[in-house]
């Protein structure tokens, strides 16, 4: 089993698993962690810390901003909790929730974090209509 961790800026992480749960239905092991704006960096810090001490399963740590303080905290809930297999990937996005969901109890923890990444590039894309030349969806 891996737990996973939403841990993003402001409200964010919330809407994610909420939009997942609208998707897929109610899930376990499954948490968000939100850093607000009356939030000091240390006390997040502590609760992310806390959050990964407090499971025995393997840990997905996913973020919204590479090098931003959320993803910063679950570089060192990594570093605290070394004997367990925790691994974090930023740039979060609905897809890349969904997948990991749905794959956490099927791949091993590097193998689905590597599958997020790619998941997460090919989720982006461009629609565009052009009205000048007819264009139809």
């Amino acid at each position: 089993m891996t737990d996973i961790i939403v841990a993003t800026h402001g409200g964010l992480a919330e809407g994610m698993v909420d939009a997942l749960e609208l998707i897929i239905g109610k899930q376990e092991n499954i948490w968000f962690l939100a850093l607000r704006h009356e939030d000091s960096i240390d006390t997040f810090i502590k609760r992310v810390d806390s959050f990964a001490a407090d499971t025995d399963h393997d840990i997905l740590f996913m973020t919204d901003l590479l090098g931003a303080s959320p993803y910063n905290a679950a570089a060192q809930a990594i570093d605290h909790n070394r004997d367990k297999h925790v691994v974090c990937v930023s740039g979060i996005n609905l897809s890349m929730l969904v997948e990991a969901t749905l794959k956490r109890n099927d791949m091993k923890l590097d193998e689905l974090a590597d599958y997020l990444v790619e998941t997460g590039k090919q989720g982006i894309a461009k629609l565009s209509l052009n009205m000048e030349r007819g264009g139809t969806l």
